[in-house]
């Protein structure tokens, strides 16, 4: 038979606050919160959100929930806002359109998120791709695979808004992440 790839896993994010670590789960439109207590944890997943998790979403887009997402992470300091290349494969199957640039207020007490912003980045990226908030307040993405002969990755750049800034492609490449550095020492801004 032929192997299914349905646990690939793409991105994992040690969270500082509970010693928890999250997985993105890109075939499982899932991302899971993991008991780990920076070791002493029992590895229990403590929750799962995404399409059929443990969350609701406070929104009334067709397709709210994100679908086998890059690079998913809580950014740096935020009051849990959660950011992530969304690139559609399960939705733009089901409905077409095009990738998206995702952030989520997410409010683990009540197990509810709210989207910040859902930016229809112009172009489907089948796979691949990264989120980050700039020092400027925009949003910066990476869609790495442009499915075409010969393939393209773009950089993409939206205000807060959502409404796009630039994009530049790459022709004759394709790019798993890429971030942004305002110089050679500062860090991007997820935890």
């Amino acid at each position: 038979g032929v192997a299914q790839d349905w646990l690939h896993c793409n991105a994992l994010q040690y969270e500082r606050g509970d010693g928890s670590i999250l997985l993105s789960i890109r075939h499982q439109d899932w991302i899971i919160k993991i008991n780990y207590a920076n070791g002493a944890g029992s590895g229990d997943t403590i929750w799962t959100m995404g399409q059929g998790g443990d969350f609701t979403i406070n929104s009334t887009d067709p397709y709210p929930w994100f679908s086998h997402q890059h690079d998913p992470g809580f950014l740096q300091g935020s009051n849990k806002v959660l950011a992530m290349f969304d690139n559609g494969n399960t939705r733009v199957s089901q409905q077409g359109g095009d990738s998206r640039g995702y952030v989520l207020q997410v409010d683990e007490t009540n197990r509810t998120v709210t989207p910040i912003l859902l930016a229809d980045l112009g172009f489907f990226s089948q796979a691949l791709g990264s989120a980050q908030l700039l020092t400027n307040g925009d949003w910066h993405f990476g869609a790495g695979f442009g499915n075409t002969n010969p393939p393209f990755s773009q950089s993409i750049e939206v205000f807060p808004d959502g409404t796009l800034s630039f994009t530049i492609q790459t022709s004759g490449v394709r790019t798993y992440r890429e971030f942004q550095l305002p110089n050679l020492y500062t860090p991007p801004l997820k935890d």
